[in-house]
């Protein structure tokens, strides 16, 4: 239901575009709303219906976030890049009494992903407000290695038993192509509502490698080791339409 809301809005919206920019004066330049050559400008998305909207940064299939830009190498030539950077750090302290026993549980969990994106799009500057564009774009993203480390301490009269246990996870890559059209419609000068479709190719590689080391420090005693490893890879295909079209808002400087 809300796929089908949002592509009766952005139809709605294209109509009205259409039947304004007809009744524009044609001896309009398009420079007079449209960016040119050497302008720059930064993309938001906007996210929800009408009663939560918000504004974010887009994202792949991967899920990162994105910082969104183009660069007009030409009037109709525009170079699209972006990055992003997620990084994952969660903690978590427990302490209980069992008896005359005090045990506690610190656990913290680690990761991080990178993501590159670069791209080309082709604009047809239709009109002086109306620019709607073909692309192409190629993502990289860099998938971290995840760290799990629990400690545990049991505290009682004759002493403290303790135990450390670290899991580390290899990371991955996903590697993606997308081609599709979109448009730009310009409120203003440098200042445009848009939105895009695309067909996306994607390959994620995630996973190999996954060690476990646990240390037992008894009461009294030495410490015990005990070290695990095992195989965990998985490979993930995606073909197929971004599952919506997401309405973009653009400033070029």
């Amino acid at each position: 239901m809300r796929i089908k809301i949002l592509l009766s809005t952005l139809m709605i919206a294209v109509l009205s575009f259409g039947l304004f920019a007809q009744g524009e004066n044609k001896s309009t330049s398009a420079s007079l709303f449209l960016p040119e050559t050497g302008d720059f400008g930064v993309s938001f998305t906007i996210d929800g219906l009408i009663d939560k909207i918000k504004l974010s940064p887009p994202q792949n299939k991967v899920g990162n976030n994105l910082l969104f830009a183009r660069y007009y190498q030409t009037n109709d030539k525009v170079l699209r890049f972006g990055f992003g950077l997620d990084i994952e750090s969660k903690k978590r302290e427990q302490s209980d009494s069992v008896g005359s026993e005090m045990i506690s549980l610190d656990s913290s969990r680690s990761q991080y992903n990178i993501n590159f994106s670069f791209g080309y799009e082709k604009h047809l500057r239709t009109t002086s407000r109306l620019d709607p564009y073909i692309f192409t774009q190629l993502d990289l993203t860099f998938i971290g290695k995840k760290k799990t480390e629990v400690e545990e301490v049991i505290a009682s009269d004759a002493g403290e038993r303790k135990r450390n246990k670290t899991i580390k996870e290899d990371g991955g890559i996903g590697i993606g192509i997308s081609a599709g059209g979109g448009f730009n419609y310009f409120l203003a000068k440098r200042f445009s509502v848009g939105a895009e479709f695309a067909f996306v190719i994607q390959h994620v590689k995630e996973g190999g490698t996954i060690s476990s080391n646990e240390i037992t420090t008894p009461i009294n005693g030495n410490p015990t080791s005990k070290f695990e490893s095992k195989e965990n890879l998985t490979r993930d295909w995606n073909v197929g339409v971004r599952p919506e079209a997401r309405i973009n808002i653009s400033y070029f400087f």
